[in-house]
């Protein structure tokens, strides 16, 4: 089921709830990878909703039966962790919560927070994750030359990592224009070191 389907019923143990649709492909292949089953994948299309759309997801057919309900949202410039507790405590009424960002506590169900790209990576988003994976790649000596260039312009983009990443993308061989898309063609190396700290909190769901 895609986000675009609607969710109507919850019909697997593990449930994770990304930021967008954009989102979502990018970790169904990395959760495939690293072996987690019976999980699903779901977009609420923007960090605002979370606000509104986990206490409807909480209402649904089959949410009872949750083993596992992990939260990945981008850190951005705000209180990213402490804006999920406060809704899973407050609005949901759960109180077996993770103490820290990439911790999983153990409750019914156990529940997990991952702010993106993670402690361990500078910025604030999941595009500077996937910006750190392909560091070392040869288009990149192009995408910074560029992003060198339109930072200089009367009004540059707002969201640097945003453009970056979509400029490493259109340096591919087939130009896709979403990280879920270039996970779908792999040009994520899934293998990266980059992703130890992501893919440490994932197994915590196996």
């Amino acid at each position: 089921m895609s986000s675009e389907e609607g969710l109507k019923e919850i019909r697997n143990r593990k449930f994770f709830l990304v930021e967008g649709k954009d989102d979502v492909g990018f970790f169904i292949k990395l959760l495939n990878k690293i072996g987690i089953t019976d999980f699903f994948v779901w977009g609420v299309e923007g960090k605002g909703n979370f606000n509104s759309d986990l206490p409807v997801i909480a209402k649904l057919p089959g949410f009872d039966n949750l083993t596992h309900l992990c939260i990945i949202r981008d850190k951005d410039n705000d209180d990213a962790f402490e804006s999920v507790v406060n809704i899973l405590r407050g609005k949901m009424r759960f109180t077996s919560l993770p103490a820290k960002n990439g911790e999983v506590s153990h409750g019914n169900p156990n529940i997990g927070i991952f702010i993106s790209p993670g402690e361990s990576i500078d910025g604030t988003c999941l595009e500077d994750l996937c910006l750190a994976i392909a560091k070392g790649h040869p288009a990149m000596k192009c995408v910074s030359d560029f992003a060198q260039c339109i930072s200089r312009l009367k009004s540059p983009p707002k969201n640097l990592s945003k453009t970056k990443t979509l400029s490493f993308l259109a340096a591919q061989p087939e130009i896709v224009n979403t990280i879920s898309l270039a996970a779908e063609k792999d040009y994520w190396d899934f293998e990266s070191p980059v992703l130890d700290e992501l893919i440490k909190f994932l197994e915590l769901f196996k």
